[in-house]
């Protein structure tokens, strides 16, 4: 299977050029899917993870932050605290990510630098897992990641100049 995720968005990834994605009123009550296939994410994930990757983006009324809900297939029998393990053995020691058990919420990570994945399950069929993300698209997602770059291309510690006090809180 293909890993799929299906992402949502507040409204200021949906640009500064006013748009029915990015009108509050229109937005009220709402929730917008756009670019439904071969949005540049998805080619982006897919070139990046080698593999071809569905992103299904969507748009909402909240100003900032991203929830990203991801269903994996799975080549062999795992259980929801195996993935779990998985994820908090790869990013132990990492400042800016935070592994929960229950899945996380876009206004715990709105004005942070950090990220946030949990909600960890596995379908019965133990074929599939799904596992969810929060992220600040304007600062995790755009600002910090540039200065953790920039401080990385010029010698500098990674975190040079970020808050990573209490997983990037600002």
């Amino acid at each position: 299977g293909q890993p799929t995720v299906f992402g949502v968005s507040g409204y200021s990834g949906a640009g500064t050029k006013p748009s029915p994605k990015n009108d509050v009123d229109n937005l009220t009550d709402n929730l917008i899917p756009y670019s439904l296939t071969d949005h540049i994410h998805e080619r982006e994930i897919s070139a990046q993870l080698g593999r071809e990757v569905a992103f299904i983006p969507h748009v909402a009324v909240w100003f900032q932050g991203i929830h990203h809900t991801i269903s994996l297939p799975l080549s062999s029998a795992l259980t929801s605290r195996d993935i779990r393990a998985l994820y908090q053995e790869r990013y132990a020691g990492e400042p800016l990510v935070r592994i929960t058990g229950e899945p996380p919420l876009v206004k715990n990570i709105a004005g942070t630098h950090g990220i946030e994945v949990g909600g960890f399950g596995v379908h019965s069929g133990g074929k599939r897992a799904v596992v969810c993300v929060t992220i600040d698209n304007l600062l995790k997602g755009a600002a910090t990641q540039c200065a953790q770059n920039m401080n990385l291309s010029l010698g500098f510690a990674e975190f040079e100049g970020i808050d990573v006090g209490e997983r990037g809180r600002r």
